[in-house]
């Protein structure tokens, strides 16, 4: 009978084990990302967090050129299992190291395994510093917010090059504009700094340019990465560790700092759908924090912000919902708190009934005028380029605020000493305006077919 029962009790077991899903004995291996992203050839004990989930205290992980099994010159020192979603795997990378893409393989004890796709990158190390920025298309431009010759300073980021075959990252600063002094200067990269990418969230001020997100090739991007001005050096915040809060994957958020608040704004962007959501970066703490309130606006890509003293920071035009097809051309100002409409008036002679609908502009306040410039970008979505340059004034009178739109006149345009001498200002270049100079900068943009792209600085004022 005991003997009989000792069967049965077995047979019971075996039974519930078989009821159970697989999945919740084995958990499938997943691998989504890795921090950082890239290296240079030759560089020893470099601590990359792997991220995914079903990993175990069991996993192997192998680095592949990607759509391969040749490990291309890393290896794997040590491998420290933090959760089922996270990994830390130390290598070494030879300074023969394959110049390519890498796939990453975590491997179990039990045989599940997964892999992640052009997951990491090895770069040549830079040897030679360029003097000026290649042609570019889709990337960041802005100014740190210095007041003098001596600490205004215009930040460029990363875009496309030549026909989008590749993606750039490269930091550049823009010095004593206005001046035939003018020049370019390419920023040290360090042990660390981000990867190539393009369509990025970008602000600097209160000493520091913080990027969000973008796109590397057709990969979206999680990522923020701080510059320090005085250090001139980079550090990443840990958007894929868990327990930190940052914003998702997006390309094209608008982004201006807020110098009464202390804190980077962020706003929108796309991600599979448009967003409309709002995060503020607390640049001493690197710490992001979501925010709501007020009439928040509607979700898009490809808007424009920047502060304006004594209003707050001011968003303008994207492209709206349906995704992509409508061009906006409404206003919102972030107080602080919350999010108001401001309402538009326009001056022009011929009357105008509407200001225009732009996307991937450019904008900045002008504090010697005091008037916040509009210019660049696309009045559609096909990309048929804005040549027009306006300059918005504020009021608040009635406890809205309203804005008053009029068409500027009577601006030139050069191109600067060690530019190619082209007076241009191609679809698609991006505005930085230097406050000490009072001059627009303008650089890159893509010509009609998209097929080349620019490298001329062209100053405007």
């Amino acid at each position: 009978m005991n003997a009989w029962k000792r069967i049965t009790l077995t047979g019971l077991s075996l039974l519930v084990m078989g009821l159970v899903p697989i999945g919740a004995t084995f958990a499938q291996v997943r691998v989504t990302a890795a921090t950082p992203s890239s290296a240079y050839q030759g560089t020893i004990s470099l601590d990359v967090v792997v991220s995914g989930s079903g990993f175990d205290n069991s996993a192997k992980v192998q680095y592949f050129v990607s759509g391969t099994t040749d490990a291309g010159g890393i290896t794997v020192r040590k491998v420290v299992f933090h959760s089922t979603k996270e990994l830390v795997t130390t290598i070494d990378v030879a300074s023969t190291a394959v110049l390519a893409s890498f796939d990453i393989q975590v491997t179990s004890e039990s045989g599940r395994k997964g892999i992640g796709t052009t997951l990491f990158a090895v770069k040549v190390k830079p040897t030679d510093v360029l003097t000026y920025p290649p042609g570019r298309n889709r990337h960041a431009f802005t100014s740190n917010g210095g007041t003098t010759a001596e600490t205004s300073r215009l930040y460029m980021f990363g875009g496309t090059s030549v026909g989008g075959a590749s993606d750039l990252d490269d930091l550049w600063s823009y010095a004593n504009a206005g001046s035939t002094g003018a020049t370019w200067t390419m920023m040290p990269r360090g042990t660390s700094a981000p990867s190539q990418r393009d369509l990025m969230g970008w602000s600097c001020g209160g000493g520091q340019c913080v990027m969000a997100n973008g796109m590397r090739y057709t990969s979206w991007v999680k990522e923020t990465w701080v510059f320090n001005e005085s250090t001139q050096a980079w550090s990443q915040v840990g958007c894929n560790i868990r327990r930190v809060l940052c914003p998702s994957e997006r390309r094209g958020p608008a982004m201006a700092y807020d110098p009464m608040h202390g804190v980077h704004v962020l706003f929108g962007g796309e991600y599979l759908t448009l967003l409309a959501d709002t995060f503020v970066f607390n640049g001493s703490t690197k710490s992001w924090k979501q925010v709501s309130g007020g009439a928040v606006p509607p979700a898009r890509l490809g808007a424009a912000a920047v502060f304006v003293p004594g209003v707050g920071v001011v968003l303008f035009g994207g492209a709206g919902e349906p995704c992509c097809v409508t061009v906006l051309n409404d206003m919102h100002v972030w107080d602080g708190a919350a999010w108001r409409p401001i309402a538009s008036t326009v001056i022009t002679d011929p009357p105008r009934a509407s200001v225009p609908s732009l996307w991937s502009h450019s904008m900045a306040w002008d504090a010697s005028r005091g008037v916040m410039i509009v210019t660049g970008g696309y009045t559609t979505t096909s990309q048929s380029p804005n040549d027009e340059t306006w300059y918005v004034t504020f009021s608040n009178s009635t406890g809205a605020w309203r804005a008053t739109w009029t068409l500027a006149s009577g601006i030139g345009c050069q191109s600067v000493a060690g530019s190619p001498p082209d007076p241009v200002v191609h679809r698609g270049a991006r505005m930085a305006y230097d406050p000490a100079a009072r001059v627009q900068v303008f650089f890159g943009g893509e010509d009609a077919d998209g097929t080349a792209a620019y490298g001329n600085t062209v100053e405007c004022r």
